[in-house]
């Protein structure tokens, strides 16, 4: 079943649009079938399209791709249709992100995959897939052609974009050797903007090349291509990045005859600020050693001792001969304030070796070398230091220094000319840009620390994390029709220069255009120019990331003191990272806290039930609510001391006494100001406040509960013995009452036995009688009588027999007894 008939001209149509629902439910309708690719699997294609795709597991997404091809391979019309849907997710993703590293791989295992169904047998429709691969192809061209352009290179962006015009021409001719259909009809039509595009682009790269070093250079001509490309195109991405192109090359064809700016000597320095903090233990107590009072000094006393048997970025510091350490930052004499406290700006310095830099226009020439330092300061602002030389760098040159120190610069392993240590081993690691250098040296140094110490350290920072500081000593103007050189005298001469953008604008993220920065504005009455007490002509600034300095009349030495209070202004990035990381970490924990001592809390809630305050279950639940509390305010104390000594810093840092000239005092408040010092430390105290509050709270409730529990459970203990009293006192009374009933039965029985007996002893005196005794007589008396006295003895032993059988109960002097029939109260005790 051919393709054209399946997916129809209205999804390619949808697809030319960017819109991929209508072939993404195509796809999702034939591949998702019984005994076929499962929704999860094809749901999961479409993370290839985002940056943070990094996420998914790389396993499932591999597994989910290579599944989808072997899947669509024997359907007709499908693997074509896959292939496609494919290319667009990788359009999407470059879109968005800068680093096409993970996309690249994802292209190469596509394209594997692909290729090896293909020699399996086991793939229908190979030519139009095979042509739809080529797009895939293709698009992995064009991303190593942008990002010489995101290194700062021309002529290697106008070669690269040359060649993929050249391959998108070659994909035209296939798609044309193929039958018509809608399909090839697509592919014609992206090929053939390809190769507008690209023929465009390479042509302007080079004119702006061109001119900045032979000077002559068809800029005219250039624009004219890009607005013939621009007009050729719909209304989209290709046509505005066109457009974007031109209005660069119009602002250098606005001043083509002026002369332009060349920096014949300077330095520049790339600062990578990092903190370093404790993270606090998920319980909230540390098992180990106890937390730091002060972790920058400690981590530097533990770097100054074993520092030398470390291995950072690949290379072992005791063995490479360019490695060292020193106990101190070698800073100038300045930072030798009169603190009263002894305070000083004052570390450690890890020195690696020398970093090669190759030029991506020249990578034939030799590498320009960097000497690399990680700064360790007691403060806690530590920052990894690569410094070089710039040598008559034309301005496109100073604008690939500037912008090598991002994340987003051009990956250089691309272009062929990785990062690497000088005098190291052949397979010691090499690096695709500056910054991935620099997150490798800062992990293996947390992760070293880390070990030393037997803590918790980590590392704080972002991407974007970076400074510049860039200190023109000699430039000059060039002309661009004699190229006579005459020397810049001022800063005002070197602000007003045509090619003073890159030094006077911060580093931006990514590319929009051919030398974009041709767009940047100069306005000398709006750059951020620190006022500082120099000379005249001499120029200081500084921007969110970048710091210029321009001491033309100035010895060097001089300046270094100017330059290290930039580095340290810079470097104070990294300390609010660290204490933001440590509050964080704080706030982590007790936010734990919370959520426990919220269950707990709730389950204790019966505790206010008298009749569960005493189970053992509450106890428990009460005992660790105190366990917790004990925690809370444990770490509560942690966190304060670390305020007070993160204040501490704060103060000593806007202090007369961090340095000894009050000039230098002047220039690093006008620094501070100029890098938001104020709204970072104000962030920085509202988040102490945020923080502190939380865990005030949680102690709070924690004491409330148990003050509340303690009343409860008092208040049922007081019950408990009242309702026990009760009971007791109501089993004594049904005792007495049925000793009472049963000493009332006894002694009816004894009063008719007694009855009893004197009825006989009365019947007797009776029969004596009746049988003719006279008792006047003295033997028949005393026989009477002697009848009479048995009948009061018998009467006298039965009551004295039931007394005793009562017990003292019958006395009325005895007082209550017993269960138990034992004497109780005070009678029975007298």
């Amino acid at each position: 079943m051919d393709i054209v008939a399946e997916i129809g001209a209205e999804h390619l149509d949808a697809l030319g649009g960017g819109d991929l629902r209508p072939l993404r439910r195509w796809l999702s309708g034939r591949l998702c079938r019984p005994g076929g690719l499962a929704v999860e699997e094809f749901d999961l294609l479409a993370s290839l399209s985002t940056w943070d795709s990094a996420l998914v597991e790389r396993l499932r997404l591999r597994s989910a791709i290579e599944h989808a091809l072997t899947v669509a391979a024997p359907l007709p019309g499908a693997a074509p249709a896959l292939l496609l849907y494919l290319e667009a997710l990788f359009e999407e993703y470059w879109e968005e992100a800068w680093d096409i590293e993970p996309a690249l791989e994802h292209m190469r295992f596509v394209g594997e995959g692909w290729s090896r169904l293909t020699a399996q047998g086991q793939a229908v429709d190979v030519a139009t897939a095979g042509l739809v691969l080529q797009m895939i192809e293709l698009l992995a061209v064009e991303m190593v052609c942008y990002d010489a352009g995101y290194a700062g290179s021309l002529a290697a962006w106008s070669e690269l974009a040359g060649r993929v015009a050249g391959r998108a021409e070659r994909m035209l001719a296939d798609a044309a050797s193929c039958p018509p259909s809608p399909l090839s009809a697509f592919v014609t039509d992206q090929a053939g903007g390809d190769v507008r595009y690209y023929r465009a682009v390479s042509l302007a790269a080079r004119a702006v090349h061109d001119h900045f070093t032979t000077g002559g250079s068809d800029v005219g001509g250039a624009i004219g291509t890009l607005r013939e490309a621009e007009e050729s195109l719909p209304d989209g991405i290709e046509r505005s990045e066109l457009r974007a192109h031109r209005y660069a090359l119009e602002a250098l064809a606005a001043s083509v005859e002026q002369p332009w700016l060349r920096v014949e000597h300077g330095q520049i320095v790339y600062l990578y600020p990092f903190g370093l903090f404790e993270e606090v233990p998920g319980d909230g107590t540390w098992m180990g050693a106890p937390p730091s009072v002060n972790l920058p000094q400690e981590l530097i006393s533990a770097a100054r001792r074993e520092a030398r048997d470390w291995t950072l970025a690949g290379c072992a510091i005791r063995d490479h001969p360019r490695a060292d350490v020193s106990a101190d930052l070698s800073l100038s004499d300045v930072w030798k304030g009169d603190d009263p406290h002894a305070r000083q700006y004052r570390g450690m310095t890890i020195t690696l070796p020398d970093l090669e830099i190759r030029d991506v226009d020249r990578p034939e020439a030799e590498p320009q070398t960097f000497t690399v330092e990680l700064r360790l300061s007691e403060l806690g602002n530590h920052f990894l230091r690569i410094a070089g030389q710039l040598c008559g760098a034309t301005p496109p040159q100073v604008y690939a220094a500037m912008v090598r120190v991002a994340p987003e610069s051009g990956n250089l392993a691309q272009l062929g000319i990785p990062l690497r240590m000088v005098e190291t081993d052949p397979s010691a690691p090499q690096w695709y840009r500056l910054s991935d250098f620099a997150d490798r040296v800062i992990s293996d140094l947390t992760g070293q620390l880390a070990r030393a110490t037997a803590r918790r350290v980590r590392c704080s920072g972002r991407p974007g994390m970076y400074h510049v500081l860039l200190s023109v000593g000699r430039a000059a103007l060039v002309s661009p029709s004699t190229g006579a050189v005459e020397p810049v005298r001022t800063a005002a001469e070197l602000l007003s220069a045509f090619g003073a953008q890159p030094l006077c604008n911060p580093v931006r993220d990514g590319l929009s255009a051919v030398a974009e920065w041709l767009r940047y504005p100069v306005d000398a009455a709006r750059l951020p120019v620190v006022d500082v007490s120099r000379f005249h002509g001499d120029l200081l600034m500084s921007s969110c990331n970048t710091t210029l300095m321009m001491t033309p009349g100035t010895p060097s030495y001089q300046m270094r003191s100017i330059a290290e209070t930039a580095e340290f202004v810079a470097s104070l990035d990294g300390m609010f990272a660290s204490w933001q990381g440590q509050l964080a970490s704080y706030h982590q924990v007790v936010l734990e806290k919370l959520a426990e001592m919220t269950t707990r809390l709730d389950r204790t809630r019966t505790g206010l039930d008298p009749a569960a305050a005493s189970s053992s279950a509450h106890r428990g639940d009460v005992e660790e609510l105190t366990e917790l509390q004990g925690r809370l305010e444990a770490l509560q104390l942690r966190m304060h001391a670390f305020v007070m000594s993160s204040r501490t810093v704060l103060m000593f840092l806007t202090a007369p006494s961090l340095v000894t000239s009050p000039a230098i005092r002047v220039t690093i408040d006008q620094l501070l100001a100029a890098a938001r010092f104020g709204e970072l430390r104000a962030e920085f105290e509202d988040m102490v406040d945020k923080v502190a509050d939380r865990a005030g709270a949680l102690v709070e409730a924690s004491m409330r509960r148990q003050q509340e529990w303690a009343i409860a459970a008092a208040r049922a203990a007081r019950e408990r013995e009242e309702r026990e009293l009760r009971l007791r006192l109501a089993r004594e009374e049904a005792t007495a009452r049925r000793r009472a009933e049963r000493e009332r039965v006894n002694r009816r029985r004894i009063d008719i036995l007694l009855g009893v007996v004197a009825a006989i002893g009365l019947s007797g005196v009776m029969q004596l009688i009746q049988a003719g005794y006279d008792l006047r007589t003295f033997w028949a008396l005393m026989l009477a009588l002697v009848v009479l006295a048995i009948a009061v003895l018998v009467g006298y032993v039965l009551h004295r027999l039931h007394r005793e059988r009562q017990g003292p109960e019958a006395d009325p002097a005895a007082g209550p007894v017993d269960d138990g029939g034992g004497v109780t109260g005070q009678e029975a005790s007298g």
